[in-house]
């Protein structure tokens, strides 16, 4: 073994990051490390020096040693603080600094003197989100934990992970609105955890028993089971009319705390010198001081930001309000890009020139038209042919309760489970289920959950409702583009239910919860058309159809005409979408089926042309339409596919007489996007704009629109590229066809 000189090294902390660079970036110094601070633990390292701690968190390990104790002590106080701060909250005090006041002062005195403190009320709120957010990440940080295991030992280790997460004493599953029904996450059932094995990430179904209509506020107010988010959360944190009261800002009155002072201009303030061991360059003797860069700076060190931040500090001293808050806003408002803040203000003097170079937005000066965003409905309707709704039968404090979603709800000693038929009566359902999701429906795994964590449970409130709550978590995966192809979707349903289209479509909930992680509603009652291929309760033969006829009866029979209904209705929706967005990578893994027929497509990581091999994609057609498809509506000549091509021909109407918000909608979010289909030498430059615009076929004309949508349902028919890209992913991933 051959020792390693130790180096010195430049240090920066910016941003809740640390730098590492081999000496001082003005001068030319290169950046060699970089480490991000939030969450990282910093202690001191026994060492054979001197002064030595150490800096790490999941994924990094730095080994420093300072000059000084004194030094040692500065940086780690420093870096410690970095780590708890929040970032909508940096002023708050870290712990080193907490414990250092508190000594000086003692407690009653450091409460009152310190204008970084806050109020009970700003701390409750502070504390619920911060609670909130590390729950987020620890809820995420399983899944990377596990990408790291041998794919055999994750699903053993998986229950043990899961149930070291810290629960927040009041917190939810964010994948929701604020307008939908708060339920608090109790505990969570990690033997019932599920873990799928792909090569690059290990995405994790959790399991959550949730509480509803817990007393909150006064206790002498009758408790509210369908109580929303937004309302729960005002009434427990008490938030004041803002009409009536003014927001006294953190710390205001204080005269020496001002955001923007920026004191010493020195540029020796945010520099600093410690010995790191690098054993791939030459030891660098660059002599440097050793200040704290907190004194006197902001977060961000950089002569840009002090100026910037004087001057919004001068100019907002006399105005009244919540003066962080303004300065917030200053700096963090994302601008209205030129482009289009010139558009949007100069109508008439837009550039004009050959329609084939100039944006359909441009050549357009027609008003917008207001599409309404449509809601899911909260309640799903339990079985038709039941005399009495299960909503009407279960109340709490005189509140009828109704349910978020299908699954079921215990109270007290009541178990109710609310499904959604779509027509297809019990005794389908029942064989639909045997296939689909292994026998058991969700109305029932959660009805069976529920009863045993129920019997596990310490306590029993009878008077309060459990749910189950699920949801998937994923990491080393980038969500930030499927947002977005989600929400374009979302439009496209609320343009279709405007136009009075009768088509069908699932718009799941996903959050992004950073670059790399995220969270996905969980479909229940469905399974990829993949999995339906390989269960052993598939027919040999026949394909869909021998499917639908073997679980929901004769073609001519109630339930079958029903389910393919539904299959027709959910076929020509995401057909459209899937033609208008360019969705691609559409094998059989990656669309699913429900037990009411529905299809459902999910995995949106390929969108608005963006194709598995680019310029060598199979997938040519201008959507997926196969023959097992073809065979399920009947046949090419069947009243089913004539009922298909005119909701396809009707929806790509609609689509195209609200195409100006669609358009801008994609126009704003390419702007210095960083999205996979908007970026790089074959999308970006507004090359993915374009062909949306083409897809929306702005210039065919109005009588010959219809001729160019069953055009696109002819060449789709069976495609030649569609087979291929099965039979390809048949070959590389095992995905059945």
């Amino acid at each position: 073994y051959k020792p390693k000189r130790w180096k010195s090294r430049y240090f920066e902390i910016e941003e809740r990051m640390l730098y590492c660079y081999n000496f001082q970036p003005k001068y030319g110094g290169q950046l060699r490390r970089a480490m991000p601070l939030e969450g990282a633990t910093v202690e001191v390292f026994e060492g054979k020096y001197p002064f030595m701690f150490v800096v790490k968190n999941h994924h990094f390990e730095y080994i420093i040693r300072a000059k000084s104790e004194k030094e040692m002590l500065l940086w780690m106080k420093l870096l410690r603080g970095e780590s708890e701060a929040n970032a909508l909250i940096p002023h708050i005090l870290s712990t080193d600094e907490m414990f250092k006041e508190k000594e000086d002062k003692g407690d009653d005195e450091t409460k009152r003197s310190s204008p970084n403190t806050l109020t009970p009320s700003q701390e409750a709120r502070y504390e619920f989100f911060r609670n909130e957010r590390d729950f987020v990440a620890a809820v995420c940080d399983v899944a990377e934990v596990l990408r790291f295991r041998e794919p055999s030992d994750r699903k053993k280790v998986a229950p043990g992970l899961v149930s070291d997460i810290k629960l927040p004493p009041c917190g939810y599953v964010p994948l929701c609105k604020s307008t939908d029904i708060w339920r608090r996450v109790d505990s969570v059932m990690a033997s019932e955890t599920r873990v799928f094995n792909t090569n690059e990430r290990c995405p994790m179904i959790y399991y959550f028993i949730a509480k509803r209509g817990e007393p909150v506020g006064s206790t002498l107010e009758p408790r509210n089971p369908n109580l929303d988010v937004a309302e729960y959360l005002h009434t427990l944190f008490k938030v004041p009319d803002l009409e009536n009261r003014r927001l006294t800002s953190i710390g205001e009155h204080v005269d020496e705390l001002q955001l923007g002072d920026s004191g010493d201009d020195s540029d020796d303030k945010d520099k600093g010198e410690v010995k790191v061991e690098d054993p791939d360059e030459d030891y660098d003797e660059f002599e440097l001081t050793m200040e704290d860069p907190t004194e006197n700076r902001n977060s961000v060190w950089s002569e840009e930001s002090k100026t910037s931040k004087s001057f919004l500090s001068s100019s907002m001293k006399g105005m009244k309000g919540n003066q962080q808050f303004r300065e917030f806003m200053q700096e963090s408002f994302a601008k209205l890009p030129s482009k289009i803040a010139t558009r949007m203000s100069r109508p008439d003097s837009r550039p004009q020139g050959r329609k084939g170079r100039v944006s359909y937005l441009d050549r357009n000066s027609a008003p917008l038209v207001n599409v309404p965003i449509i809601d899911t409905p909260i309640v799903e309707n339990v079985n038709e042919d039941d005399h009495e709704s299960a909503a009407d039968s279960l109340s709490l404090d005189g509140q009828s309760i109704i349910s978020a979603g299908t699954g079921s709800i215990v109270f007290g000693d009541t178990i109710k489970q609310f499904e959604h038929h779509d027509g297809v009566n019990k005794e389908s359902l029942d064989r639909a289920k045997a296939v689909v999701c292994g026998g058991e429906s969700w109305a029932e795994q959660s009805a069976r959950m529920l009863q045993s964590g129920k019997k596990e449970g310490e306590e029993k409130d009878e008077s309060t409702l459990l749910e189950i709550v699920t949801m998937m978590a994923k990491s080393n995966d980038d969500l930030r583009q499927e947002v977005f192809v989600m929400q374009m979707i979302h439009y496209f349903e609320s343009v279709f239910a405007k136009a009075n289209v009768p088509v069908w479509l699932k718009t799941y909930r996903i959050l992004s919860t950073s670059k790399s992680t995220g969270m996905l509603e969980f479909l229940t009652d469905a399974t990829s058309i993949d999995s339906l291929y390989k269960s052993d309760k598939f027919p040999k033969t026949g394909g869909l159809r021998a499917y639908f006829e073997q679980v929901y009866g004769p073609p001519t029979s109630k339930d079958f005409l029903a389910a393919q209904r539904n299959f027709i209705r959910s076929l020509a929706g995401y057909s459209l979408v899937a033609y208008l967005l360019g969705l691609k990578d559409r094998h059989n893994g990656n669309i699913m089926i429900d037990t009411r027929g529905h299809i459902i497509h999910i995995d949106f990581g390929f969108a608005f042309g963006m194709a598995p091999g680019h310029e060598w994609s199979f997938e040519r057609a201008p959507f997926k339409l196969t023959q097992d498809y073809i065979d399920v509506m009947g046949g090419p000549y069947s009243e089913g596919f004539k009922e298909f091509q005119k909701l396809f021909v009707d929806g790509l109407k609609a689509a195209r007489s609200n195409s100006l918000n669609a358009l801008g909608l994609v126009e704003i979010m390419m702007y210095k996007s960083n999205y996979p289909c908007f970026s790089g030498p074959r999308y970006g430059g507004g090359v993915a704009l374009k062909r949306f615009e083409k897809r929306l076929l702005l210039d065919v004309p109005q009588n010959k629109v219809e001729m160019k949508a069953r055009k696109l349902i002819k060449s789709s028919m069976d495609h030649a590229g569609t087979k291929l890209y099965d039979i390809f992913q048949y070959h590389s991933n095992g995905y059945a066809y």
